[in-house]
């Protein structure tokens, strides 16, 4: 088993789920754990999931499961909403303020993102001592986003490109190896 966490994005709603293992389907029971009731999709098609970010070389299962803990939790955006944002939001109907709420993408990315500062701050077990932990990235706006929003990546992450086929299927060596 490799020691990376995956974060499937949904291509409809831009919903995020974040796993231990190469597939969405093989534990549906995240779902019920990372997305609200009201917000969950009725089924999980596995087609409907694309890798946003995938976190491999984790020295340990223990460094693994505290960062994933920690990636996980609902996170915060990057930046916080202006007044004008917010009041938008709340005229919003109900359906497109539904939709608007799917949408957890920056959250999920801002959350990584201080997790790992948080991890390194701390001198966790999950701070790796002779490599460096690598974010395979499917879009790498993401990490200019981040550094944009004042927050920086530690010292030990180093992030590359995600190759897909067919917008699922992960073709980077080293993901494929480590399945």
């Amino acid at each position: 088993m490799s020691r990376a966490i995956y974060w499937f994005r949904h291509i409809r709603t831009n919903q995020v789920l974040a796993t231990l293992e190469k597939s969405v389907l093989a534990r549906p029971a995240l779902l019920k754990g990372q997305i609200p009731v009201s917000l969950r999709p009725s089924t999980i098609r596995p087609d409907h999931w694309t890798p946003l970010v995938v976190a491999h070389g984790f020295a340990s299962e223990k460094a693994q499961a505290d960062a994933f803990t920690l990636a996980t939790q609902p996170g915060h955006p990057l930046a916080p909403l202006s007044a004008a944002q917010h009041a938008a939001y709340r005229l919003l109907p109900g359906p497109q303020k539904r939709l608007a709420d799917m949408d957890m993408v920056e959250r999920q990315v801002a959350q990584l993102a201080r997790a790992l500062m948080y991890l390194d701050a701390k001198q966790s077990a999950a701070v790796p001592a002779d490599h460096k932990v690598r974010l395979f990235w499917e879009d790498r706006v993401w990490i200019r986003r981040v550094e944009l929003a004042g927050l920086k990546w530690p010292e030990w992450v180093e992030h590359r490109p995600l190759e897909l086929k067919r917008g699922n299927i992960m073709l980077n060596p080293e993901l494929r190896a480590a399945a």
